[in-house]
């Protein structure tokens, strides 16, 4: 990974397609749950969850420069204790690459194979990610610029048609049932999506410019707040309080477009957009997962742990999650706790431990 430079504009790219991958799909189906009318709130506060990461990127690579997060760990923590504290992130990183691939596998068997077995889903769609990850870290890249001209073609499009069936009473009367709701609402897509973004600290070492780390993942915190509060408001005006009881509000508002007898269907342009934001989530996350692999272990390669590590990932899909219920509930009552120690208390306790000894040697 040494050898390759991944420039600031792949590295926003590939942020904001991660974190919208399974954001559009499952964030507005989560804040619903709390909140509807004021759903569009919590997108604005997704700029809190944000700076916090952009914050502890910022302090982590000031105390271990030109460190990835494994490596950083071990020499800030020594082979023994630091290498405990790889395995728990190379754990919770095993555990999100399950989530992604469990969730992949639901979309698409609702969505466009109700009849293929899921397990057939999960097994084809894991191989093609594996063999990407195998292929090494600009070839993720370049698939996440390849899908730029489709995205800018195709999201305004989608954007236009749907506020045709837009009620903006919908959105009334803002915060009737104050803060709360919606605050509770927000805690999934702060604490567990915008906090996604630290996963730019495991390729720090493949940064062309690494300081600007921090400062890119603002950028990328920009743009998707935008797009986030777009998504909750239209989603909201066109499907109303039924969106607390849909699994996939934002398709069924993409559904919902209709021009006389000529253009419909347009939810499969939103279903290959989905997948293919999807399968570069997780070719990112796999290919941390493997560089992590290769740290602890002193492995030579990355490649080492692409194939078998993607048939690991697809056998957790299943042992982890049975149903799309347990699902649900690991990511909106487990998993925000879970990131809030792995992504910040982790990397902070380094930077600070790392200070400390720096001061002693002195």
């Amino acid at each position: 990974m040494s050898n390759v430079q991944i420039s600031r504009f792949q590295l926003v790219i590939v942020l904001v397609w991660s974190i919208l991958a399974t954001g559009i799909v499952t964030v507005p189906f989560i804040v619903a749950q709390f909140t509807v009318r004021d759903s569009w709130i919590t997108g604005l506060l997704f700029v809190a969850g944000g700076l916090l990461s952009a914050g502890t990127a910022a302090v982590f690579i000031r105390a271990l420069p030109n460190r990835n997060l494994t490596n950083g760990l071990i020499d800030t923590f020594g082979p023994w204790l630091g290498r405990m504290f790889c395995l728990w992130f190379l754990v919770w990183l095993y555990l999100i690459n399950c989530t992604i691939l469990r969730e992949v596998e639901s979309f698409v068997s609702i969505t466009i194979l109700p009849r293929t077995p899921e397990y057939i889903i999960g097994l084809l769609g894991m191989a093609g990610i594996s063999y990407m990850v195998y292929m090494g870290v600009e070839v993720v890249m370049r698939d996440c610029e390849f899908i730029i001209p489709l995205a800018l073609v195709v999201t305004p499009v989608l954007f236009a048609l749907s506020m045709k069936h837009m009620d903006v009473h919908e959105l009334m009367p803002v915060l009737a049932d104050g803060w709360q709701p919606v605050l509770r609402g927000a805690v999934t897509p702060d604490l567990t999506y915008a906090l996604e973004l630290l996963i730019s600290l495991q390729f720090v070492r493949a940064l062309r410019e690494s300081r600007t780390l921090p400062k890119d993942m603002v950028t990328a915190t920009a743009i998707l707040t935008v797009l986030l509060t777009v998504i909750q408001i239209i989603t909201t005006g066109v499907v109303g309080q039924s969106e607390s009881y849909l699994s996939y509000p934002v398709l069924e508002t993409v559904r919902s477009i209709r021009i006389g007898r000529f253009l419909e269907r347009l939810d499969t342009l939103y279903v290959i957009g989905v997948m293919s934001t999807i399968c570069i989530k997780l070719g990112v996350f796999h290919y941390a997962w493997c560089e992590g692999m290769k740290d602890v272990f002193k492995l030579s390669s990355h490649r080492i742990m692409a194939l078998s590590g993607g048939l690991f990932v697809w056998a957790g899909s299943f042992a982890f999650f049975r149903s799309t219920k347990e699902m649900e509930h690991f990511i909106a009552g487990v998993a925000p706790a879970y990131f809030v120690v792995t992504l910040i208390c982790i990397p902070l306790l380094a930077a600070m431990v790392m200070k400390f000894r720096r001061q002693a040697k002195r």
